[in-house]
């Protein structure tokens, strides 16, 4: 019986210096998620409209053919019954793509993701994202220090943004 509390006691100790620990570290300002987390553009994610979305991220960007990237958005393709959930995706024949970008147009914040690639992720990138009403959808593709800029109109029955 002895044993047993004492080994209740060890865990119970155990357990308390690892969250006081933890929670020093936290309060000191070491384990900041800010520091934590990739590059964040925040400047791009704040912005409240495309074209300042677009200047914070990458500068001036020109429309590319669709056979460079192709970009399907809403099921079935430009139409979204619940802009909460609008699935969207890319494909390309690109190589070394870096980075993709998707923004919409009517959102009170127009970028709605920003993703950095690394070599082993394969397209086609399929997710989803928010849309607040009928609006133009933006994708931006960096590869090779090139951009790529594609868009498709989506109509949206009930908005998904508040």
């Amino acid at each position: 019986m002895n044993d047993e509390l004492n080994q209740q006691r060890r865990k119970v100790l155990k357990a308390t210096i690892s969250a006081s620990t933890l929670a020093l570290v936290a309060a000191s300002g070491l384990l900041l998620p800010q520091r934590l987390l990739a590059h964040w553009p925040k400047g791009a994610f704040e912005a409240e409209s495309v074209e300042d979305a677009l200047l914070a991220l990458v500068g001036d960007v020109d429309e590319v053919d669709e056979s460079l990237v192709k970009f399907k958005i809403g099921s079935p393709p430009s139409y979204a019954v619940n802009g909460a959930t609008v699935p969207f995706q890319i494909e390309s024949k690109l190589t070394n793509i870096e980075r993709v970008y998707i923004l919409v147009e009517k959102n009170p914040f127009p970028l709605a993701m920003s993703m950095e690639l690394t070599p082993v992720v394969q397209l086609p990138l399929k997710s989803m994202i928010k849309i607040r009403e009928d609006s133009l959808v933006i994708a931006v593709v960096r590869a090779e220090g090139k951009l790529y800029k594609t868009s498709r109109f989506v109509e949206v029955d009930i908005g998904g943004c508040g």
